[in-house]
């Protein structure tokens, strides 16, 4: 009946050295378990720099893929026309943008800054030579025209 319950079993199986490592063993476990939680957590957030930065590209990104363009927005307050970087490297869109602000506050200063990054894959045969990027209202959007290639064509299926 002794064996049947197993924590008895364990308990009575470990020496002293054992228990005395046990504590240890459980801040260890604790501390992967709240990793793994934050991580879950915290999985699809842009990272700060600070409580009062401005959001990382994260925040509200799309890429919509209609028939004859993709058109990719991202959600980007606070920046300006300047700060964006936009190109175009073998097959794919990268966005970057960059800001930083310093203020002088009383005797010191704050500083604040934005950044973000994003890639977005194109498809092979889209003309990348009439890609137009627009700013207005916090919102980078650039629109990537197909070329004939890119649009695909339409497979009809066969009933047997």
């Amino acid at each position: 009946m002794k064996s049947l319950i197993p924590w008895k079993r364990r308990s009575e199986e470990r020496s002293a050295p054992a228990l005395a490592d046990r504590p240890r063993d459980l801040l260890a476990q604790m501390r992967r378990e709240m990793d793994a939680l934050f991580d879950r957590f915290f999985h699809d957030w842009p990272v700060m720099a600070g409580h009062d930065s401005w959001p990382t590209l994260g925040w509200g990104f799309d890429v919509e893929d209609g028939e004859n363009q993709i058109v990719v927005r991202a959600d980007a307050p606070g920046f300006e026309p300047k700060d964006f970087n936009v190109e175009v490297v073998g097959d794919t869109l990268v966005l970057k943008a960059e800001h930083k602000e310093e203020e002088k506050q009383g005797d010191g200063y704050r500083y604040r800054r934005g950044r973000l990054y994003r890639r977005v894959p194109l498809p092979h045969g889209v003309d990348t030579d009439k890609i137009e990027a627009s700013y207005r209202n916090g919102v980078l959007e650039i629109r990537v025209p197909k070329g004939e290639e890119a649009k695909g064509r339409r497979i009809e299926i066969k009933t047997a």
